[in-house]
């Protein structure tokens, strides 16, 4: 299948990727912030990055193999990172978990997990760019919009939801 430039080097696909390397540069550098300041850069930076994703059109079909970057210690440094800023308010009730179809029982979520479940597919589509191997580019952003739809874009959602709630309650600053 011949991949055409002009769908990599859209003005909507680039505007995307450029929201999701702002996504991982604030959540790779979190370590450290306070609590309020980092849910507020969440708060801004989530919706524009679904946005972003949602409307992006006629994104083609393509089928091929790319290597993850993001290991499992990635993952785990960053969901450990944004646990350790948001302490105890980092737990949820999320009705939205794909698994809280099958229990009445109301599933408990974290932000940091919520979070590192959008940052992983998005770093290696972020990565996978940086290498300008316009195969593997049109794969992972396949990829990464597919996930979109199935996984990340629910649980940017949920953790959009539960800082939305903390910034409500006007103290988050002082737990």
């Amino acid at each position: 299948m011949e991949i055409s430039e002009n769908h990599l080097f859209r003005h909507d696909v680039l505007d995307f990727v450029s929201t999701a390397t702002q996504f991982c540069i604030q959540i790779e550098q979190c370590e450290g912030s306070e609590r309020g300041e980092f849910a507020r850069t969440m708060q801004q930076i989530l919706p524009v990055l679904y946005f972003r994703a949602a409307s992006l059109e006629d994104v083609e079909e393509y089928y091929g193999f790319v290597q993850d970057t993001v290991t499992i210690e990635d993952y785990n440094f960053v969901r450990f990172n944004v646990a350790a800023i948001f302490r105890e308010t980092d737990d949820f009730l999320d009705v939205w978990h794909p698994d809280s179809k099958y229990t009445d029982t109301p599933i408990v979520s974290t932000i940091s997990e919520c979070l590192a479940d959008c940052y992983q597919p998005l770093r290696n589509m972020v990565e996978t760019f940086r290498q300008e191997n316009e195969e593997a580019m049109q794969v992972t952003l396949y990829e990464c919009l597919q996930d979109f739809k199935s996984n990340w874009g629910c649980r940017l959602l949920s953790a959009l939801t539960a800082i939305h709630q903390l910034l409500s309650d006007d103290n988050i600053d002082e737990l």
